[in-house]
């Protein structure tokens, strides 16, 4: 999906919409007690911070690894920040990574992911993904990672009671999974001046930013329902990012539509009428769901 159509997507099925002070009221609601374990999906950082340091590898053509991994540390430190601002004690971090050379879905769909550019910033983040885990192993810091399966599954599998959990993501996937989440590209931060600043790029250049106390973005709560109707829609829409088809002219619209209004069976079985292909319905649940 592009990126418009997850905004639409996240806004029909994640409850988005709610004012931000509700949003809150529901994370305590459910989450209950204030010390949480933070499940990282640190991929994205990663990336963030190669792209930060692309325009000094242009002029030099060398790679400063160790800055690179302090940037790195720097946005986990403002992470933690973020969430214990908004009330949250963080008890741990635990780390997850996409490391699989023998990923499971490649031997199901051989052109998964085949959409993606190999590019020297892939390389990039490879090598700084190397380094950030053998540091994290050598502090004997909790980190994840597997030969077969990537970082969302990992944390889906991860054995956390819910109400003690937040997942710290920007991956739209894991909203299938139960619990509070926090999308720290949606945070709100202030620079010197009192400016916002959106991203996380902007927080390596070397200025003092302001994380705003109590905003609440970037906070939402998946239920089990629409964890479920999240992974149905899904279905119905393909994944263009992973090179996974939906179903020939359902977009975002309309697979809310189909979806409106049903309970989990009634919810699948429109999804399995709109397939009309017991099989290909089959290889794309598996493709997808955590």
């Amino acid at each position: 999906m592009k990126p418009q159509q997850e905004l639409e997507f996240l806004k029909g099925f994640i409850k988005l919409t709610e004012d931000q002070a509700t949003k809150r009221n529901n994370l305590e609601a459910f989450c209950g007690g204030k010390s949480k374990t933070l499940l990282v999906d640190a991929d994205s950082m990663l990336f963030n911070v190669v792209h930060s340091h692309s325009k000094d590898f242009k002029d030099t053509g060398k790679i400063d690894i160790f800055k690179q991994y302090e940037d790195f540390n720097k946005q986990i430190e403002a992470v933690c920040k973020s969430v214990e601002l908004d009330g949250f004690e963080v008890a741990e971090v635990v780390y997850f990574f996409t490391t699989c050379r023998n990923n499971f879905r490649k031997e199901l769909l051989p052109s998964y992911k085949a959409n993606r550019p190999k590019n020297q910033m892939g390389l990039l983040v490879s090598l700084l993904k190397g380094y950030v885990i053998e540091q994290l192993e050598l502090f004997d810091l909790p980190v994840f990672y597997s030969d077969t399966l990537e970082a969302d599954d990992l944390i889906s599998q991860y054995d956390a009671p819910v109400n003690d959990r937040i997942i710290v993501a920007i991956d739209k996937d894991l909203k299938q999974i139960e619990g509070a989440h926090f999308d720290y590209y949606k945070k709100k931060a202030t620079d010197s001046e009192g400016l916002p600043v959106m991203g996380w790029v902007e927080l390596n250049s070397g200025e003092n930013v302001y994380i705003q106390k109590k905003d609440f973005k970037g906070w939402s709560y998946t239920t089990k329902k629409e964890g479920f109707i999240m992974l149905m829609a899904q279905l119905l829409i393909g994944d263009n990012a992973d090179n996974i088809k939906g179903v020939d002219g359902i977009g975002v619209k309309k697979a809310a539509k189909l979806l409106e209004g049903k309970n989990n069976f009634g919810a699948l079985r429109a999804v399995f009428e709109a397939y009309n292909d017991k099989d290909r319905l089959k290889l794309n649940i598996n493709l997808m769901k955590l």
